[in-house]
C-alpha cells in the first residue's frame, strides 16, 4: 500500500512538473523517465488510463 501511495504521489508530481516544462516529450515518456530515475518500473497502460495521460508529444 505504501509503495502504491508513493507511486501515486510521484506520478501526480510528475504531471505537475510536466505542465511547467517546455518539452516536446509526451506526458507518458516524462513520467516514465521520472519513475526510472528512482528505480521504479515504467507506467503501465492501465495507469495511463487511470491518470488520463497523453502518449503523444506536445507541439509548441
Amino acid at each position: 500500500m505504501t509503495e502504491e501511495k508513493s507511486r501515486h504521489e510521484i506520478i501526480t508530481r510528475a504531471k505537475i512538473s510536466y505542465g511547467e516544462q517546455k518539452t516536446n516529450m509526451s506526458m507518458r515518456a516524462w513520467i516514465d523517465r521520472e519513475l526510472r530515475e528512482i528505480g521504479l518500473p515504467a507506467i503501465t497502460d492501465d495507469e495511463c488510463k487511470q491518470y488520463a495521460l497523453a502518449s503523444l508529444p506536445r507541439i509548441f
